[in-house]
């Protein structure tokens, strides 16, 4: 933040210049691109992008979205927690395979942020901590200092490079030692930026973790499920949600959903949160409070697309699954190719499990810092987070992933060596 202060703001306002790397990197590799064509592989966009290069759109969704009549599109929202039949509609979405038996209620926001932003505004006071994975989305950070909320970090494997929770619990221990309560982000299946998914056995013991951790003061687990619906396991993908039937009265659940990616609608913004506790009475205080967040922040969500989603949900929902399966498939393949490849060549990789990122491993600064610069200077972008090179699978054809692993580990002993 600025030492200098700016009258016409308040005093917590950060008004020094801000750039998101992704969009920038993004930009770069365009303007490459005109210049030295398909040399070029832009690595850097967090949408899924066709085989064409062209972003991928589903029709079903488009075709629904078209015939929404005008004035649903114009019209607010009936509601500003959202149309009631959204919410019916996105929690049974969630709960597809019913592995969801406790009080539940939801929130509508703008996109996976808004429902990131509401829990985190409202479950924490000011200079209090947030607890997230030591790599992340940057804009969890961004959120956090909006609030004035400080942030804590928790490791998600371990010195062999395995996937573990040990790194959660400890820090959640920590810090309810500390402020005698814990809100803790989870963003899992399909974790941005690595990949690494938990899995249903490692949900059991954090429940249980937390369950115990609860009896210090509350637990906030929100989890981010940005990326579920292209888990390459399709049809288990929710099962770890049937864990959170065991929670205690004071652990709260807030699942937060993105329309952006299971929909192909990145710049529509919707999404929601699924609350779950074991108390009726806690998620009827949360309704009322967030009500007025929302009110206060946005006012009310994307009616159109709303109407969009329910209809998609109600009278073409064999036709979406098969085209999202699809997309999932194709996802599976781009990455194989490139796991496989980095896997032969001894590029270090995170644990990647399924989605949109694969992630290369590497926590010197400097390394990190002359890797990235180096990859550029290559022609390849890429994204470059705390630990590691971010590359978006989900926008690169298979061409551009045929290869890519070799010239990357060729590209980072040479970084090495020099």
């Amino acid at each position: 933040m600025n030492d200098l202060h700016e009258p016409f703001l308040n005093r917590d306002a950060d008004f020094s210049p801000y750039r998101d790397m992704a969009f920038d990197l993004s930009a770069m590799a365009r303007k490459d691109m005109a210049v030295n064509g398909d040399k070029v592989i832009n690595a850097t966009i967090g949408s899924f992008f066709g085989e064409d290069g062209k972003i991928l759109t589903f029709k079903t969704v488009y075709d629904s979205f078209d015939r929404v009549p005008a004035g649903d599109k114009a019209r607010y929202a009936s509601d500003i927690l959202g149309n009631p039949d959204f919410r019916e509609e996105i929690f049974n979405w969630i709960n597809r395979k019913n592995n969801i038996s406790l009080p539940h209620t939801v929130i509508a926001a703008p996109g996976g942020t808004g429902a990131l932003y509401l829990m985190f505004a409202s479950c924490l006071e000011k200079g209090q901590t947030l607890l997230i994975p030591d790599i992340f989305w940057g804009s969890y950070n961004l959120m956090a200092k909006k609030e004035n909320l400080r942030l804590d970090h928790y490791t998600l494997i371990d010195e062999n490079n395995e996937v573990t929770i040990e790194g959660i619990k400890r820090k959640s221990a920590e810090l309810m030692e500390r402020q005698g309560k814990v809100l803790v982000l989870i963003n899992d299946p399909c974790h941005n930026p690595t990949g690494i998914t938990l899995g249903k056995e490692k949900w059991q013991q954090l429940i249980s973790f937390f369950n115990e951790l609860s009896e210090k003061g509350p637990v906030i687990v929100v989890n981010d499920v940005a990326y579920l619906d292209f888990g390459y396991d399709i049809e288990n993908v929710t099962d770890y949600m049937s864990c959170f039937n065991d929670i205690s009265d004071n652990v709260l659940i807030a699942i937060a959903y993105s329309c952006s990616k299971s929909f192909t609608s990145y710049g529509v913004r919707l999404g929601a949160d699924i609350l779950l506790s074991r108390n009726q009475e806690t998620l009827n205080h949360l309704e009322a409070a967030l009500k007025r967040t929302c009110r206060s922040c946005w006012s009310n969500v994307n009616n159109g697309f709303m109407h969009c989603f329910v209809d998609v949900m109600k009278n073409h929902r064999e036709e979406y699954i098969r085209e999202k399966n699809e997309a999932v498939r194709l996802l599976q393949k781009r990455s194989q190719l490139i796991m496989d490849e980095a896997r032969s060549c001894g590029l270090p990789l995170y644990p990647y499990s399924e989605g949109f990122f694969i992630t290369i491993h590497i926590e010197d600064h400097d390394l990190l810092n002359r890797y990235h610069n180096a990859l550029i200077a290559n022609h390849i972008y890429t994204v470059r987070f705390r630990k590691g090179v971010r590359i978006a699978v989900c926008g690169l054809p298979l061409s551009k992933c045929r290869g890519l692993a070799l010239m990357m580990n060729q590209i980072y002993q040479e970084v090495i060596n020099d």
